[in-house]
């Protein structure tokens, strides 16, 4: 980040994050975030919808509805 003079950052890590990193993931709250595989997911489809198309080209996603168990809360 301070090689790019960037003030905050985001770090996604698909498999997760050490104990090591976890433990600094307070310290480094306003200036880094981290997402693992489900955070990335769970944000690039609350806002899909919403980006520019040839992001969308690059991405491709189809939304998918299916009928949920009574007893789930998803």
């Amino acid at each position: 980040m301070k090689r790019v003079n960037a003030d905050q950052g985001l770090l996604v890590a698909w498999g997760g994050f050490k104990d090591t990193v976890e433990k600094e993931r307070p310290n480094q709250f306003f200036t880094v975030r981290f997402w693992n595989q489900n955070d990335l997911i769970n944000e690039l489809t609350q806002v899909y919808d919403q980006i520019d198309d040839t992001i969308k080209a690059e991405l491709p996603l189809k939304r998918l509805w299916v009928v949920a168990d009574s007893e789930t809360d998803d």
